[in-house]
């Protein structure tokens, strides 16, 4: 069931399927983008339990063979849905007999959206419902129309970091889809503003691994206006976006988890980033997006 949210002026949709944001304007302007297929047909997928791909589609948990499929599986899936109230919905997902043939644990996964006081703010939570450890990757994927003022273009806009970051990014094997991790690029040095080029794309995603803000803006260079994401408990960021066809969105991604790096060991409990609950534990994530 798909549900829309809103508050005063704010609307937001969100998709029964992936419990995934399509929709939301703040004031009079849309700020996600559109799923135009002809680009790339999502708008905000959840990533769980598998964040980007693994080394050859398999990992080792609890000592057996399993194959994850890239950003795991629970974009792909109708989550239950219900509406709180006119400006807030919850989304849950529960593991089934499905999902234990790649990821053999039970849980429940849950997306709380609330549009209030002019901003959407996004709660994750994971819950443990097996015996034993539960390790895991949750990210978010929201996609921004970007340019998204009358004249601009894309290389107008910058991401704006909350703090000063110094930043090597590890870059993308487009052949094997592993991170190299002695093959790294400056991205920032000492600096909170990173200008956004199509060319920064030719390795896939742009993955901020080491970075200290909480907070990042996407803004128009220009106007100084734009969009804002502040999150807690995510410790790393991926931006993308398809260059190869000029898409006009850019996705920041706060992330717990990632690709494999090539050095990595192959056992999905040991992958960076990745966190673990134990039995009957819940883990608690959350994304705000406002306009700047």
């Amino acid at each position: 069931m798909d549900i829309e949210l809103k508050d005063g002026a704010s609307r937001a949709k969100i998709l029964g399927k992936g419990a995934e944001l399509r929709s939301l304007k703040l004031s009079d302007k849309e700020l996600m983008w559109c799923a135009d297929p002809a680009f790339w047909g999502k708008s905000s997928p959840i990533l769980f339990p598998m964040i980007g791909n693994l080394r050859g589609g398999k990992t080792l948990i609890n000592g057996k063979e399993y194959a994850m499929t890239k950003h795991g599986f629970a974009r792909d899936n109708d989550f239950e849905a219900r509406k709180l109230s006119d400006n807030s919905a919850e989304f849950t997902f529960r593991g089934t007999q499905s999902t234990m043939e790649s990821f053999p644990f039970a849980f429940e996964l849950k997306l709380k959206y609330t549009l209030a006081g002019g901003k959407l703010n996004m709660d994750y939570s994971v819950t443990n419902g097996s015996d034993t450890a539960m390790p895991y990757c949750i990210g978010a994927h929201p996609a921004f129309a970007c340019p998204n003022e009358p004249g601009a273009q894309f290389s107008d806009y910058e991401l704006v970091f909350e703090q000063p970051e110094t930043v090597n990014s590890p870059v993308m094997n487009l052949q094997t889809r592993m991170w190299g991790d002695s093959d790294r690029v400056n991205r920032l040095t000492d600096a909170r503003e990173f200008r956004l080029e199509y060319s920064l794309f030719d390795n896939d995603c742009v993955y901020f691994d080491t970075i200290k803000s909480k907070s990042v803006s996407l803004v128009s260079a220009k106007s100084g206006k734009g969009v804002k994401l502040t999150w807690s408990g995510f410790t790393t960021l991926g931006v993308w976006t398809p260059d190869h066809k000029q898409a006009p969105f850019v996705c920041i991604e706060p992330w717990c988890g990632c690709d494999d790096y090539d050095t990595d060991s192959g056992v999905f409990g040991e992958k960076r980033g990745i966190q673990t609950a134990q039995p009957g534990e819940t883990k608690n994530y959350s994304i705000t997006i406002e306009e700047v």
